[in-house]
């Protein structure tokens, strides 16, 4: 694995599911369960995919960085992905769970591109020895 092929696909599910928040907020919400679509919640959730859709570009535009820059980029996406999997949990887990149903697709998502990161940054180098 590579910087390159871990940032592609962080990028490419990224900017799919910031596309969805964006412009389809009505079919993307209930599939994570929010069933109460008040506006503050849909233009919460259109943030929410502006701010995924940059991430992916940002992403997608540093896959061809120098080594250097994509180390620092995996820090700062290992952090990340710890709160994203950690917001999600008690999201999904608490007694007024915001996430009711599929909670599991991002939990998954965090988890696999958590270890990704912690991959390239932890274990590839020590392999290289």
């Amino acid at each position: 694995m590579s910087y390159k092929v871990l940032f592609v696909l962080n990028a490419l599910i990224a900017v799919v599911v910031g596309l969805a928040f964006v412009f389809a907020p009505g079919f993307s919400l209930p599939l994570l369960g929010v069933t109460e679509q008040y506006a503050a919640t849909m233009w919460a959730s259109r943030f929410f995919g502006s701010a995924m859709l940059a991430l992916g570009l940002v992403l997608w535009f540093a896959k061809d960085a120098a080594e250097p820059v994509q180390k620092g980029m995996s820090w700062g996406m290992l952090v990340s992905v710890v709160i994203g999997l950690a917001l999600t949990i008690a999201a999904s887990a608490s007694a007024k769970a915001v996430l009711r149903q599929n909670s599991w697709i991002p939990i998954v998502l965090y988890v696999l591109f958590g270890l990704g990161y912690a991959f390239m940054l932890f274990l590839k180098p020590k392999m290289k020895e």
